[in-house]
């Protein structure tokens, strides 16, 4: 098992540094997505792609809604919790479970998803090549003119500033948190425009929240975009 595999393993057991990783209720960017969709008149039964997808807290929502949801994860037991959940709450017709890293090839064919989510989780994959490798499939997977979530954190964000001074990775903007080792790519806008210009940047927005994390009450910073398959793609 992969060091950063084996972290979030230890990290969703315990949530001590990210207590939102026990939450169920679903991101907060998640929702402006689903607002944005419908404004765009674009609802279920859209196939979407739950990116690194935890313990299910934005793949149980989005299947409640009646998005048929196909959720992707290295961890077992974080995939086992959503199958549990999505029994429970009756909406386990619209959740499909895969054991993936998403840094490697997707079990999927092109231009399947209608939509795709990434919440957080592609900033932990620990290579720029491991980062192409997931933009790739991203970008491969979604349809012409598919829409997708992506959410990072600022180098801007008040803790992940004074870290990456004290603790930095070997990359711009990243570092390896120290009580566990795991490592974080934070960006800027422009490595946001550049890493993902082969799509539509629709939306691009610095977003400010109060939040915890590594014992702290902080004003956390971070990006969301929406992202829009190419209709290019179709030629």
């Amino acid at each position: 098992m992969r060091k950063q595999q084996k972290i979030w393993e230890l990290e969703h057991q315990h949530s001590t540094s990210l207590p939102t990783l026990a939450s169920k209720k679903p991101s907060s960017f998640v929702i402006k997505f689903l607002r944005y969709l419908r404004s765009k008149s674009l609802h279920f039964p859209l196939k979407t792609v739950d990116v690194g997808s935890g313990k299910g807290r934005n793949a149980i929502y989005l299947a409640k809604e009646g998005y048929s949801v196909y959720a992707i994860g290295y961890i077992q037991f974080t995939l086992d919790i959503i199958g549990k959940e999505a029994k429970r709450q009756d909406c386990e017709r619209n959740i499909h479970l895969y054991k993936n890293a998403i840094d490697r090839k997707w079990p999927f064919r092109n231009n399947f998803f209608d939509l795709a989510i990434d919440c957080f989780s592609s900033i932990d994959i620990e290579t720029r090549k491991g980062r192409i490798i997931y933009k790739t499939e991203l970008l491969r997977t979604l349809k012409p003119g598919g829409y997708a979530l992506v959410t990072v954190v600022s180098a801007n964000d008040e803790i992940e500033r004074g870290l990456m001074k004290k603790y930095p990775g070997k990359e711009k903007n990243s570092v390896i948190w120290p009580h566990n080792g795991k490592f974080q790519k934070n960006y800027d806008e422009r490595e946001l425009r550049d890493f993902y210009k082969e799509f539509q940047i629709l939306k691009l927005q610095e977003n400010k929240k109060r939040a915890f994390k590594l014992g702290k009450n902080y004003i956390a910073t971070n990006y969301w975009m929406i992202l829009r398959k190419p209709l290019a793609e179709l030629l």
